[in-house]
């Protein structure tokens, strides 16, 4: 499906992958939802009452077999506080800060890292005494939101690589796991002792390119079906004192959250990847019409609830274009590759034919390949003609004058800069033109006439 877009950027392409990115599936207990299944349960379980402290019971009793768990693999127990979330972006960034040295020693084999206990607000139950007209009380179960406590467990999964499973302490016990697809890949290349070189996330070099896209049509959910079941098995139980134990009926079901998949164009030079992003930046808005975005969605009837932003991540832009909750974006990735990534949040649109249930996440694949390949196929027509380095370094660098007056070249990734050609290219300045005070008056006032003169300047120096 990516042809006709390889073929016309063939000798500027090294070569080609697409795989999964982030995979964050969740795990309920089935009908967990109502207040009478889980007085059910609790009864099934042996408790003659579901009062709060019967609830708590099962709290504890978790609590202490993950203490347990992580005094015997001695794995430290973070606490997510305050002063963790001012420092890290996320856990994620916690983990790959604090265990690095750990992370580069790892070996083949499975490996614990570390436990992040966070508090957090989750729907869950709670009891409450009701008393009738006639004056009977009776203990009635609600479905409330309220504070409880959290385990992320990281783990260097032998099959997955870095992953982490979330555990809440409270019923019903929602679970959550996330992977990467690139930690499988590189931890099976590891396995098979390929080389290969990573950079932010994605591969620039691999020995074995057939290898590479084997490894991602091979791939099957039963392989993180079963690597969850493992470490649930061995975290989701409840201590009895000598030993712990979970029932069968405490048996989760997995469904796709939130799926990423990415299609990478690593380019023989990070110069052209730079010039050609710089051409896609040019055109991104019209791809992100609803009708373009139908298409390219590959849905069967038109969607119009659509928007495109363009924000900047590490000072490289990135485009993204929202239909619904699903979205494609496109970056140039570390400088010297073009990803595009769609991400799958809501099944719901029509024609898009896919299941929640975790055991059908490689439709999940085909489906965002097919989206990431119709995206790149509209950028084909782009002329490459003009993307020398003379080109693309006369917009790049500051120009002087031979007054020797310094010019910085245009930047579009800043907001004041688009908001000056937003009006610039005003139609109602093409033919009775214009003066500064006339662009002043649809600026702003925060827009003098020194900085009006300033950025016309810029044209004239860079045409």
């Amino acid at each position: 499906m990516l042809q006709p877009f390889t073929q016309t950027l063939a000798d500027h392409i090294k070569f080609t992958y697409s795989s999964f990115d982030r995979v964050v599936l969740r795990g309920f207990l089935t009908n967990m939802f109502v207040e009478g299944s889980v007085i059910l349960l609790l009864r099934n379980l042996g408790f003659k009452s579901h009062s709060n402290g019967v609830l708590k019971t099962l709290t504890d009793q978790l609590n202490s077999h993950i203490k347990k768990a992580a005094s015997r693999l001695e794995i430290s127990i973070h606490w997510w506080g305050s002063s963790e979330k001012e420092k890290y972006h996320s856990q994620l960034d916690f983990v790959l800060d604090v265990y690095r040295k750990e992370l580069r020693g790892l070996s083949s084999k499975s490996k614990v890292l570390c436990i992040i206990k966070s508090l957090e607000n989750s729907r869950t139950f709670a009891n409450k005494e009701v008393t009738t007209k006639e004056g009977n009380r009776f203990l009635k179960m609600f479905s409330c939101f309220k504070f409880v406590s959290h385990y992320y467990i990281y783990i260097h999964d032998q099959e997955l690589g870095l992953c982490y499973l979330k555990i809440s302490s409270y019923l019903p016990f929602a679970c959550e796991f996330y992977m990467n697809g690139h930690n499988y890949l590189k931890q099976q290349f590891d396995k098979e002792g390929l080389t290969y070189k990573m950079k932010d996330n994605s591969f620039v070099e691999v020995a074995d390119t057939e290898k590479l896209e084997l490894l991602v049509k091979d791939f099957k959910p039963s392989i993180a079906l079963n690597r969850i079941d493992y470490w649930m098995d061995q975290f989701f139980r409840f201590d009895k004192g000598s030993k712990s134990t979970r029932s069968k009926l405490l048996t989760h079901k997995w469904y796709t959250y939130q799926t990423e998949i990415s299609t990478n164009i690593i380019f023989k030079s990070s110069q052209f990847a730079k010039n050609f992003f710089q051409r896609v930046l040019q055109k991104f808005h019209t791809i992100g019409y609803p009708d373009r975005l139908t298409e390219i969605f590959g849905l069967s009837k038109p969607r119009h609830n659509s928007k495109t932003t363009q924000n900047t991540y590490a000072v490289q832009a990135c485009i993204k274009h929202w239909l619904e909750k699903n979205s494609v974006k496109c970056y140039n990735k570390s400088g010297c590759l073009l990803r595009v990534e769609t991400t799958i949040n809501n099944l719901d649109l029509p024609g898009l034919k896919l299941k929640k249930s975790a055991c059908n996440l490689q439709a999940y694949y085909w489906y965002g390949y097919g989206c990431n390949s119709r995206y790149l196929n509209t950028l084909q027509d782009i002329d490459i003609s003009l993307l020398s380095e003379e080109v693309f370094d006369k917009y790049q660098q500051t120009i002087t004058t031979g007054k020797g007056q310094k010019v910085a070249a245009p930047d579009l990734r800043k907001e004041h800069q688009r908001a000056f050609f937003e009006v610039f290219l005003c139609t109602n300045f093409h033919v009775s033109g214009f003066r500064n005070k006339d662009l002043g008056k649809k600026l702003g006032p925060e827009w003098k006439t020194a900085k009006i003169a300033y950025e016309l300047r810029k044209l004239r120096v860079f045409e």
